[in-house]
């Protein structure tokens, strides 16, 4: 929110200094060709008042040319408004011995910039000083320059700044709101386009890889059958089981993230041995080398078997896409939850990224995207009552770790 606020901040001052600037000659013009003589002193400070508002305006302008932050910024909007209040509210004094002028309608614009500024706090704030100004002028004139103060042309007067004040001001905050709301609007649309761009780039990358090495295996049985051993016919055929495997599991990623989002998934807990779905979410993995297991056989969560597979898979495979041996998986119980590592030596997660660390293509070990990975295992260990962390590996590396209920 801090971003548009500020620059809504320099936009309405880049306007008031151009308006200051045209109001500037209109203002000399009006001082010099005035029917009425001044009285003594008069002149003097209406020609202060002129150079006031232009050199003023020049240092608004000059500071408002450099990106502040929101503080300065709002500090530049305040200070011009006081220009403005010191500036109109002179000219109005000035005039104070001719009760006919009509001058005293500058201090509408008070509220004007009020809100421009500060939407309706601004608007009645300048509304209240305006009103004051012109009630000690009202009575300063009737005095000085002995003409009646007329009570009901003072309030009738304010009255009509009072309205311009009450609709500049909710014109400004509805108008800020929308705003926000657009913003907000177009970030969402930014979030959802960066994730159709990565979700496009991820399903490039995960299907193409699995699917080259099956129809490298279908290719070479339907030229070459007759010329391989038995034990090569199983490699490539394992080989090709393997990956389209891994390619049935891209597709329950994908299915499960959509359900999520919908609220629509429906999992099966049961005591599960958290061993074997250990065992059974490496062997999806093209080689298991360079992992070690250190489970207890015995050690059971309550959880979905299929889920917590797809959980432990995401994350191996995580490690060995971005990680650095040796790899492991581990577990341990507090006998009531029981929490399970998967640890690498890499580099790690940059510091920067681990925020968006479980968002879908947002952050990765390495400066890309990691795809929809993390955020699947975010989202279904929180449906399966657990929870999921990351921390620095010591002395080098990413530990995931997550945490699910002990089964009795």
């Amino acid at each position: 929110m801090e971003r548009p606020r500020l620059d809504d901040l320099y936009r309405s001052q880049h306007t008031m200094v151009l308006v200051r600037w045209i109001a500037l000659p209109w203002a000399i013009f009006q001082f010099v060709v005035y029917p009425n003589p001044y009285p003594p002193g008069y002149t003097v400070l209406g020609i202060f008042l002129l150079a006031l508002l232009g050199l003023g305006n020049g240092v608004i302008h000059f500071l408002n040319r450099s990106r502040w932050g929101l503080p300065r910024a709002a500090a530049i909007a305040v200070l011009g408004m006081a220009l403005d209040v010191i500036v109109i509210s002179g000219i109005v004094w000035l005039y104070a011995f001719d009760p006919e002028s009509a001058l005293w309608a500058l201090l509408f614009i008070l509220p004007l910039e009020g809100a421009i500024s500060f939407q309706l706090v601004g608007a009645l704030g300048a509304w209240g000083a305006s009103t004051l100004i012109y009630i000690a002028r009202e009575i300063y004139g009737s005095d000085a320059f002995d003409y009646p103060l007329e009570s009901n042309s003072i309030t009738y007067r304010m009255g009509i700044g009072a309205v311009i004040a009450l609709v500049a001001g909710f014109m400004a905050r509805d108008l800020i709101r929308e705003r926000a709301r657009l913003s907000d609007a177009l970030v969402e649309v930014q979030r959802v386009d960066q994730i159709r761009s990565g979700l496009i780039s991820t399903l490039g990358h995960d299907v193409r890889n699995p699917l080259t090495v099956i129809r490298g295996a279908i290719d070479t049985l339907l030229k070459s059958r007759d010329r391989l051993a038995n034990e090569d016919v199983q490699m490539l055929l394992s080989g090709a089981d393997r990956q389209a495997r891994r390619m049935e599991v891209l597709a329950t990623d994908l299915l499960d993230l959509a359900r999520l989002e919908a609220g629509r998934l429906e999992l099966d807990i049961q005591k599960v041995p958290v061993h074997e779905v250990a065992r059974s979410a490496l062997s999806y993995l093209e080689t298991e080398e360079g992992f070690t297991t250190r489970i207890e056989e015995d050690l059971r969560v309550e959880a979905d078997p299929q889920r917590l597979e797809q959980v432990i898979y995401n994350l191996v495979s995580n490690a060995v896409r971005h990680g650095e041996p040796p790899f492991a998986i581990e577990a341990e119980s507090n006998g009531t939850s029981v929490t399970i590592h998967v640890v690498d030596h890499g580099t790690g997660v940059a510091p920067e990224q681990e925020p968006y660390l479980f968002e879908p293509f947002r952050a990765d070990t390495s400066g890309g995207s990691v795809g929809y990975g993390l955020a699947i295992v975010e989202a279904l260990v929180t449906a399966q009552g657990g929870t999921v962390s990351y921390r620095r590996n010591d002395p080098q590396g990413a530990r995931f770790s997550i945490a699910l209920r002990a089964a009795a």
